[in-house]
């Protein structure tokens, strides 16, 4: 049996009468992670995961009963040398601060593992900071730990 606010929480793929609602939660992580990016910039990546010939998404946690977007997931879909099939980067993924208790973060990365499935390319791998403790505490629920260092280009 599952538990009222896990009922009370839709995931689906973004419309676009979802723009504003989006772009609150996408503004959110930006200011969580401490970036700021265009409004332009945030207008081309709307644009992107609305046209179906751009292997990128977007989804949105939807509570129920208000109708309001309290999370989101931006994903795409890439080749690699190290398989037949692509695989999947979660790119983005942020729940509104009143929404983490509830299980909005774990539908929103079974929604991912759901629609990949369905295109063939289970294997998916995201990142976080080393120390948004929060985020880990879900990550090893639903995935492992791989035992990689991200490295980044210098001034960039």
């Amino acid at each position: 049996m599952s538990n009222s606010s896990e009922d009370n929480i839709i995931i689906r793929f973004v419309t676009e009468n979802d723009k504003e609602g989006w772009q609150r939660l996408w503004k959110s992580y930006q200011k969580f992670y401490k970036v700021s990016f265009s409004n332009d910039l945030d207008d081309f990546n709307f644009n992107r995961f609305l046209d179906s010939n751009i292997k990128m998404w977007t989804a949105v946690a939807v509570e129920r009963s208000s109708g309001k977007n309290i999370g989101m997931i931006n994903f795409f879909s890439h080749v690699t040398t190290w398989d037949f099939k692509d695989k999947v980067y979660v790119n983005d993924l942020y729940v509104d601060v009143g929404s983490r208790a509830k299980v909005t973060g774990v539908k929103l990365i079974e929604f991912v593992y759901g629609e990949i499935d369905k295109l063939g390319t289970p294997s998916v791998y995201w990142c976080t900071d080393e120390s948004n403790y929060r985020a880990q505490l879900l990550y090893t629920k639903i995935g492992y730990k791989a035992p990689k260092i991200m490295y980044k280009r210098k001034g960039y």
